[in-house]
């Protein structure tokens, strides 16, 4: 195993949700072709990576990327229908889509700010199933040289397909609920009971595999557009998976169900507990992490960058129980380092080229950071909370080998942090900048974030030492709104949507800043070329 390399040279990229794209021609949320032209964009201002959230399917009713029923599957809702030849070729599906009814639907989820997921969710798969009977028919019959590619598909991802369709059936068949609440021969997998699940119900299984070949060929569409236009693409690696997911159900040997993992508590917040399950490490470690080395396997075939959620969970974690005390697992400090260098080892030696970045932040002991450094793998600094005894770190001094941002998903907005921000806090970080150029801001005044203060921050950003910086696509534009509330349920979260179309970007009111933002990146060395 050796360290990977950094990016070469400086450069700066994007992080949205492909839920939040908008483009003319979509079906109520961003899919995988709306990229297309989010990249061109790109392109056109200078950006290179694009960062985006978790794309595993998530269970019915849930919104929430990190909450997915497989930590593997990609989530079909993110298929561009209207481009996938078997949904093309169908009479009944373009009948379907030209219906009246239908129009006034998309044209309502279209025009909505939010996302409407649940009726997304069955219309595509209705119009899907339209084009998979297509598929049986035009090509699947006919072995054609598509039909060849998903029995290829099929053979090549057996491992964790097989599986997650026959938990996609079941969930199904048993009105979604819990896999524990199953009946015992499907919740405890057995063996003759899978086989005659495999025999009844084979169209439906098959099905279920040519929605997640349909993602993949799409995807590898988006991968080829990206090396193209010189764009690399940034996945989100979740910790944990859900305890009602089909990893735990097809693995329950490698995760701990009588036990889950949370927080503890710190000045700020009291004891969390996020109810997902412990991984068994006595059983992961012997056996060489087979699980972990297949995400870690699939990642690289779909990312060029990989971001690992909550790296401090691979040191130790916080252990949940009605039956002992919370506390840390491992708990001595010497066992928790090693099992950090164990994890992010596999991660190095399991992604290759497939670049690591660290998501190191909220509550992290000085062994980690240290740790990261020492292999090479490059942490985040967020501008608002790099400070030390109140006073703001100039992001001149930030590490090479480090991502630097404005916020995360789970942040409120560059413009409202700003808007809000205490005026105590206010006055130490206009100490990062030129007495006059703030004056002439604006940026004095509490409560305004004019569009001089903007650049400048955005300037001050990208002059960082940090090898890569990532803008949240709301930070670009100015926008208010915010993906996510941390420790909040409703439908305010990961329902965001872009304002406009991506066509209306290069137009006014909002090409005026991306030419600001070319003309940052061209100053500060981080466009190609």
């Amino acid at each position: 195993m050796t360290a990977p390399r950094f990016v070469s040279r400086k450069m700066a990229g994007v992080m949205v949700p492909l839920f939040s794209l908008r483009t003319s021609r979509d079906l109520g949320i961003g899919d995988v072709l709306d990229l297309v032209p989010l990249m061109d964009w790109m392109a056109s201002c200078g950006l290179e990576v694009l960062q985006l959230l978790p794309m595993n399917e998530l269970t019915p009713g849930e919104t929430s990327p990190y909450q997915a029923l497989s930590g593997l599957a990609a989530d079909p809702i993110y298929l561009a229908l209207d481009d996938w030849p078997d949904v093309v070729h169908s009479d009944e599906a373009r009948r379907l889509l030209d219906s009246a009814a239908v129009q006034r639907d998309l044209a309502s989820w279209r025009d909505s700010p939010d996302i409407a997921y649940q009726p997304i969710r069955i219309f595509k798969d209705r119009l899907l199933r339209m084009g998979y009977a297509s598929f049986l028919h035009r090509e699947w019959s006919a072995d054609t040289p598509r039909a060849k590619a998903f029995r290829n598909f099929r053979r090549e991802h057996a491992e964790w397909l097989e599986p997650y369709a026959r938990f996609r059936l079941l969930k199904g068949r048993h009105d979604g609920r819990d896999w524990a609440e199953w009946p015992a021969p499907f919740r405890d997998r057995d063996p003759e009971a899978l086989r005659r699940l495999d025999a009844e119900h084979a169209d439906e299984l098959l099905y279920l595999h040519y929605r997640q070949w349909a993602m993949w060929e799409q995807w590898q569409g988006v991968r080829r557009a990206a090396r193209q236009r010189g764009i690399r693409i940034m996945g989100d690696l979740p910790f944990l998976v859900s305890r009602d997911s089909a990893d735990v159900w097809s693995r329950p040997e490698e995760f701990d169900l009588l036990r889950s993992v949370g927080a503890p508590a710190d000045p700020f917040n009291p004891e969390q507990g996020w109810g997902l399950p412990l991984f068994r490490w006595s059983i992961m470690e012997p056996t060489k992490f087979p699980w972990w080395r297949l995400r870690l396997r699939m990642a690289r075939a779909w990312f060029d960058l990989l971001r690992l959620d909550h790296v401090v969970g691979f040191f130790r974690v916080w252990v949940m129980s009605n039956h002992e005390p919370s506390h840390f697992e491992p708990e001595e400090e010497a066992e928790q380092i090693a099992r950090g260098e164990t994890f992010l080892k596999m991660f190095l030696d399991g992604l290759a080229d497939c670049l690591p970045i660290a998501e190191d932040l909220g509550t992290i002991p000085p062994f980690v950071p240290h740790t990261l450094a020492r292999l090479g793998i490059a942490g985040h600094k967020v501008l608002r909370w790099e400070r030390h005894d109140g006073v703001y770190h100039d992001p001149a001094v930030y590490p090479y080998v480090s991502l630097a941002t404005t916020g995360t998903h789970d942040t409120s907005t560059l413009s409202v942090w700003w808007k809000t921000l205490p005026d105590d806090e206010r006055q130490a970080f206009l100490q990062l900048f030129d007495p006059e150029d703030v004056r002439r801001s604006g940026a004095e005044q509490a409560g305004v974030f004019t569009d001089e203060w903007h650049r400048l921050v955005l300037d001050r950003l990208l002059g960082s030492g940090s090898g890569l910086v990532i803008l949240p696509i709301q930070d670009i534009f100015g926008h208010d709104e915010q993906i996510n509330i941390p420790a909040t349920v409703g439908p305010h979260n990961w329902t965001y949507r872009l304002p406009c179309p991506i066509e209306d970007f290069n137009r006014p009111p909002l090409e005026d800043k991306a030419r600001v933002l070319r003309e940052l990146l061209i100053r500060h060395g981080r466009t190609p070329g």
